[in-house]
């Protein structure tokens, strides 16, 4: 296959680029499918600066400190479902019940899709996962986190 005529998930699996970007790229009209030749060398020089601490830094640094601490939370969550639940439980009200079957329908309304049994245990983790972070996060706010015990030596 030529150049010319590569397509989007072609070119993802031979770059550092997700596909998923790729993808976003092109819903953004950056990019086209198939690749063109300028398409091409425009994303080699992505793939060059592909993830520059420097470059992330600097991108990062554009943030509020709020924003960047929220945004890397969730940054392991892929999909907006996901980060759908987390929102949902580490913003709850304290004191209050937010029950893993009212989330869920939530979700299956919001993003119109069933749930599979894999994807209901991946709630339950996103769930401990915003419990935690809400806990460590009140902590901190109380000045009770104590950092020597967070330190390996």
């Amino acid at each position: 296959m030529n150049d010319h005529s590569q397509t989007i998930t072609d070119y993802a699996h031979q770059s550092p680029i997700p596909r998923t970007i790729l993808l976003l790229m092109e819903r953004e009209e950056i990019i086209r499918d198939p690749l063109t030749q300028e398409d091409l060398i425009g994303l080699h020089l992505v793939e060059q600066i592909w993830g520059n601490r420097a470059v992330l830094r600097a991108q990062l640094n554009r943030m509020s400190l709020h924003t960047r601490e929220r945004f890397i939370r969730t940054v392991a969550l892929n999909s907006k479902w996901e980060r759908y639940a987390y929102s949902r439980y580490f913003n709850q009200e304290p004191e209050s019940r937010l029950s893993l079957t009212q989330v869920i329908e939530e979700i299956q309304i919001t993003f119109r899709f069933e749930m599979t049994r894999k994807q209901i245990n991946r709630i339950r983790k996103i769930r401990t996962q915003a419990q935690v972070a809400r806990h460590r996060e009140k902590k901190k706010r109380n000045g009770t986190i104590s950092y020597k015990a967070q330190t390996k030596k």
